[in-house]
């Protein structure tokens, strides 16, 4: 248990979709589990005041049909596990706050919606950001982000999951394992020519 930094391949096209309907989020990170999404839609749909005042429930048929059409290289998926905020304070010396892009780990893009999909909102981040980071990250060495590494300091932030000064240098292991997971993804995201959505669960 715990919280883990989920990733997921995204097209442009349907970042776009998601932001102009937030509950087809689901449909990225749950294409098989439809009734998720159904739920969401109807949950966003009872927000309308007119629709209340006016007595009128909208059929909900025409979006249940509706779906996100992937190209090559979409909806791929890895996580990060519980090393995300390590990462990000070893890229940047800090809890949360970096210049953009270099914030995307922990706030960086936009959210879809105010829709739940764990620890809050999915966030979305376009194909030429994730270019960047790509040619941002691809030359961060295992030593550069070693000198980064500073338990006590980790520990006084609060950094996620606070186990850099019992763990020490096997704390560092386990950051750059998936740091090079992260680097690897990002760069199939690109050679796609494609965005990714993020989220904590």
């Amino acid at each position: 248990m715990g919280m883990c930094l989920a990733l997921h391949s995204v097209s442009d096209r349907n970042i776009g979709r998601i932001l102009e309907s937030p509950p087809l989020i689901w449909r990225l990170i749950a294409p098989d589990d439809p009734d998720i999404y159904l739920e969401a839609l109807r949950g966003q749909s009872k927000g309308s005041f007119l629709k209340r005042l006016l007595g009128k429930n909208e059929s909900t048929s025409s979006e249940e049909t509706s779906n996100l059409e992937f190209v090559e290289g979409e909806n791929i998926d890895d996580d990060l596990d519980k090393s995300w905020q390590g990462i990000h304070y070893c890229l940047n010396k800090t809890a949360y706050d970096a210049e953009p892009p270099m914030d995307f780990i922990t706030i960086g893009g936009v959210t879809a919606g105010n829709i739940e999909v764990g620890y809050g909102p999915a966030r979305l981040i376009d194909s030429d950001t994730v270019k960047e980071l790509e040619k941002r990250l691809k030359n961060i060495s295992r030593e550069q982000l070693h000198q980064n590494y500073d338990p006590s300091e980790m520990e006084k932030l609060d950094i996620y999951p606070n186990i850099w000064e019992r763990d020490g240098e096997e704390g560092f292991e386990y950051i750059y394992e998936y740091f090079e997971n992260l680097k690897s993804f990002i760069a199939r995201c690109s050679k796609h020519n494609l965005g990714m959505a993020l989220y904590l669960c």
